[in-house]
């Protein structure tokens, strides 16, 4: 029998539309009804034609792709989707041929779904990418122009000797300085990548922050919390009553770990989604809020504002966990400190002046970091216990020899030092009143957000007994965006929701110790950090961009001040933080380099306005290692073809997702493609080859400085001694390639023992983590992982100058600027142009890796396209498939349209990754986009806002706005 599976569905849904009863493929098939029991069918194949043919043909294919099961190797996908998966990569005849999801990590809890499988629609075909035609497969050198694509191949060791030359010339001309020296968003692991950061702190050459200039810090998290990646393992949000994704999609951007919130919902979970777009994770979400682009901070406080005046509160949380009861000057808007008073006088508290005069003397000198409260117990001024410079650290407000119950609101007069009387006024008062100009009624027009939307969410988050907000990195891509990010992080503060009852949620990063000796070397030569924007913003000479594009009523919509002011500030500050001897000696946010090397780091598809050719301007030598040919390094001088992620060993743990640390273990017989090599070997070879050069410097003159470096401010010795590079970067022989690298954490982390490669092997390519690994909550075996459990419960302090949650600053440009209290401002953007450029992370690329793949385009149209919103196309009479041409002060860009109800009236939606090569002229969308330092995320010295890791701003991705015009 003969038949088509279309015509035999069209025969059931017939019979099935007439309830009639008759044969197809020879089984009788009836329509359900309330007297017919339903047919079982023990064996769905044997109701259709010859299956066994279509079985053996997906049988040998396995088998052909299978190769031999004992020569599999183990590996992630460690670019910047921060997913880390483990997966089983098979080969035959030393090619990789397929790759499986792991599947194995083992469930924590029988009520807890577990982590299988992780992986993605990206990751599932990189054994295809690796084989493509753009692969690098040779060393080359640029023999035309920069971005002209004429190369030459070369041979290892004379692409080392350059590079190495470079590099060696410059630190004698210009210092370790003149070096820059970095790995990309394009490998983010704790091995593989440890070695570019291990060379570059050797050399003393510059590296910036990757989470800073892509745009991805939370510094405004970092205000209130002390540090901006803070949260929980995905599965704790299966435990939620209501989770809230705030300016995120994780549909597409946390795809391996979606399912614990649609299993949440099953569970009974309320999702709740904030975006200006409705994204994939809108589809299956309870609610969507769809706010207005960069009015984040105001909807967040507009919540605070109906949880204050309804009293939704807990009183006793603000008082011991936030700053809320410290008392301000009126005077000069600055906390009152112990400095400040006489602690002999009769307003202050006599039991805590006697607690101070036994503490050791030592303290003396951190009283200006001890802040004041008005205890209602005695009616006198404490100090309150845990703040920096505390003699007390405990959070605890009730010990054996004092008890304080702070005021939240009223005004005292207060004694200073001096004799003289100053009125002082608590935090929450001033914070109450300022959020009464959040009030929905008055600004929902502003933000979009109806008043009844904001009582449902002030409700939900207050009266749920697990409510979690999720904050997505697109927050912080607003000029302002610091400002709602920390808005929203006031915002769970005032929930009072700690630990497993919820909060804040950004990234998880586990605490992973031993790794300092594996990229630094344990504080003989320190890393010559750079702030990610800052360096960025000054290497595209961004400033000329800002000129272009925003005019004075822009600029003073979005800061307060004229264009000319704002940009006189930013220009004082950056002057002052150009060198070793800036805000804090020996640690500077950017220094003018001009050799670099520079590996899997797409800095031309990234950055903004101008940079390309500012960059290529500066640049007097680049070399770039990377496994494809980018857009990047078509401008590059030396290409160094790296070895991808299949072919590597490495180890990934950070971010916390997931409690496991996956391992990269190659296929036993993969072969080499062409003559690429790892980032360790290379790194290795150029030490070898830089000390070669040096020594034989020395040994022809004699002269000391060829083989000893200067360096006051990033070395113990205060020189670089280039003959011991080799032994040093090594460890004296023992660490030269990936392999080692691997073998060095798993020896010398505490959190990964005990394990070793072959149990990570056996186990299916990773290890769990042990209870160590739990930064601010102990890591549960048979529980989520949650943050902030030991502040909650055991009266820890939190790392910030007050020990608390932080809702005021009074560093003196937070109060020129009017921010001290916790505030939203407008979006910075030229009114001159009707549509916002919003660049979301695309579902079917990781930035720009991947966003060549075949496969994959031909699930996204194939070239680059906008998005925009149905009404506004049919105005403007343009059709789905039209090409537009974008447009404002900085550039013109054509691009395809989607036409979508999806994307938001006022705006154009992009999903971002698109290198330039791939538009029309090459160039990119990223040339219409403007930005500008915020002059508060530059701010530096303040208590816990010190430049680091904790504290650095972002660059601006929403800055800018467009015209649309058909071509």
């Amino acid at each position: 029998m003969s038949i088509s599976r279309r015509d035999a569905l069209k025969k059931m849904l017939a019979l099935g539309a007439s309830g009639a009863a008759t044969q197809v493929f020879g089984k009788e098939l009836r329509s359900p009804g309330p007297d017919t029991a339903p047919v079982v069918v023990e064996n769905p194949r044997e109701a259709y034609p010859d299956t066994q043919t279509t079985e053996d043909i997906y049988r040998k294919e396995f088998a052909e792709t299978l190769g031999n099961p004992e020569e599999k190797g183990f590996a992630y996908h460690c670019v910047n989707c921060q997913g880390n998966c483990a997966w089983e990569v098979w080969t035959k005849d030393g090619k990789v041929t397929r790759e499986n999801q792991s599947a194995k990590y083992p469930s924590i809890a029988p009520d807890i779904p577990d982590y299988n499988p992780r992986g993605c629609n990206k990751g599932v075909q990189h054994s295809q990418i690796m084989y493509e035609q753009d692969r690098l497969l040779y060393p080359m050198k640029r023999v035309g122009e920069r971005g002209e694509g004429k190369w030459k191949r070369i041979s290892w060791d004379q692409a080392v000797t350059e590079v190495a030359q470079h590099l060696y010339d410059t630190m004698l001309e210009k210092g370790p300085a003149g070096n820059y020296i970095h790995i990309g968003a394009g490998v983010l692991t704790e091995a593989r990548a440890a070695s570019i950061k291990r060379l570059g702190t050797l050399l003393g050459a510059v590296r910036p922050y990757i989470a800073s200039y892509v745009g991805d810090m939370f510094p405004g998290v970092s205000v209130v919390y002390g540090e901006g990646n803070i949260g929980c393992t995905y599965d704790f949000i299966y435990t939620t009553d209501v989770a809230v994704f705030w300016g995120c999609n994780p549909n597409v951007s946390r795809i391996p770990d979606a399912h614990f919130l649609w299993e949440g919902k099953y569970r009974g979970s309320k999702i709740v989604v904030i975006t200006p777009e409705y994204n994939a994770t809108c589809i299956h979400a309870d609610l969507w809020v769809p706010l207005k682009a960069g009015y984040d901070g105001h909807l967040a406080l507009s919540i605070v504002h109906e949880i204050l005046q309804k009293n939704l509160y807990s009183e006793s949380f603000l008082k011991e966990y936030t700053d809320l009861p410290f008392l301000v000057r009126k005077d000069t808007r600055e906390l009152l400190r112990l400095s400040d008073v006489d602690v002999d006088h009769s307003g202050f508290d006599k039991n805590f002046a006697d607690i101070l005069k036994k503490a050791p003397s030592k303290k003396e000198a951190h009283d200006h970091e001890v802040f004041l409260a008005f205890n209602k117990k005695t009616g006198k001024i404490v100090p309150m216990p845990g703040c920096e410079g505390s003699r007390i650290e405990t959070l605890r407000l009730k010990e054996n020899v004092w008890e304080i119950d702070p005021a939240l609101d009223g005004r005292r007069t207060v004694r200073l030092k001096d004799g003289k009387e100053v009125k002082c006024v608590t935090v929450f008062e001033l914070f109450r009143e300022e959020v009464k100009r959040y009030d929905a009624k008055k600004i929902h027009t502003e933000m979009g957000v109806h008043p009844s939307i904001v009582e449902e969410l002030a409700r939900d988050l207050t009266k749920s007994p697990n409510a979690l907000i999720t904050m997505g990195f697109s927050v912080g891509k607003h000029f302002n965006g610091m400002l709602s990010q920390r808005a929203i992080a006031t915002l769970t503060a005032v929930m009072g929701k700690l630990g497993p009852y919820g909060g804040l949620n950004t990234e998880n990063e586990w605490n992973i110790t031993g790794l300092q000796g594996l990229s630094g070397f344990d504080g003989r030569y320190q890393h010559r950090f750079a702030s990610g924007f800052v360096s960025e913003f000054m290497l595209g000479d961004a400033l000329k961009d800002y000129d272009e594009l925003y005019s004075d009523e822009d600029v003073r919509q979005a800061t307060g001040f004229s264009k000319a002011d704002y940009r006189k500030k930013v220009e004082e500050l950056l002057k002052v933080s150009a060198n070793d001897e800036g805000y804090q000696k020996g640690k500077s946010y950017w220094t003018e380099s001009e050799t670099f090397l520079l590996f899997a780091d797409a800095r031309f598809r990234r950055n903004k306005g101008g940079y390309r050719d500012a960059f290529l301007k500066k640049a007097k030598f680049l070399a770039y290692g990377d496994y494809r040919m980018s857009d990047f390094a078509m401008y590059a001088d030396i290409l160094l073809p790296c070895k991808s992620h299949y072919e590597v060993w490495d180890i990934r743990t950070n971010p916390g997702y997931h409690r496991f640390a996956n391992v990269a273990n190659p296929p036993l017989k993969l072969k080499n493609v062409g003559e690429t090599k790892s980032e360790w070997e290379i790194a290795t070879l150029l030490v070898e080859k830089i000390q070669a050069l040096a020594e034989s410097k020395f040994k022809s003159t004699g002269n000391s400085r060829f083989v000893e470096i200067p360096d006051k401010t990033h070395t113990k010795e205060g020189v670089r001694p280039l003959r011991q590079l080799v032994k040093e970067f090594t460890l004296d022989g023992k660490l030269r390639n990936d392999r080692d690298a691997v073998d060095y954490a798993l020896e010398h982390v505490d959190q990964f023992k005990p394990n070793s490669r072959e149990t990570m092997y056996k186990r299916g390519g990773f290890l769990q983590l042990n209870e160590k690994a739990g930064k601010s909550s102990p890591l549960y075996k048979n529980r989520p992982y949650n943050t902030f459990e030991s502040n909650l419960f055991l009266h820890q302090r939190f790392e910030t100058l007050s020990g608390r949650l932080t809702f005021y600053v009074d560093h003196h440009l937070w109060l020129e600027s009017n921010v001290g209290i916790p505030t939203a401002r407008s979006p910075i953007r030229p009114k001159r142009y009707p549509f916002i450029l919003m660049t979301p992370h695309a579902r079917w690329s990781i930035h720009s890796t991947y966003k060549t793949s075949p496969i994959l385009l031909r699930l996204q149209r194939g070239k680059p396209y906008i998005m925009l919103n149905s009404d506004i196309a049919a105005q403007r009479g343009i059709k789905d498939g039209d090409t537009v041409r974008m447009f404002n002060d900085l550039a013109s860009v054509e691009a395809m349209v989607k036409v979508t109800p999806s994307a938001p009236p006022d705006a154009v939606v992009m999903e971002h990754g698109w290198e330039p090569f791939m538009y029309k002229g090459k160039v990119g969308h990223n040339q219409l986009a403007g930005d500008m330092i915020n002059l508060l995320e530059l701010s530096d010295g303040w208590g816990h806002l010190k430049f680091g890791t904790n504290w650095d701003g972002n660059q601006h991705a929403y800055d800018t706005t467009i015209e649309i015009q058909k071509v």
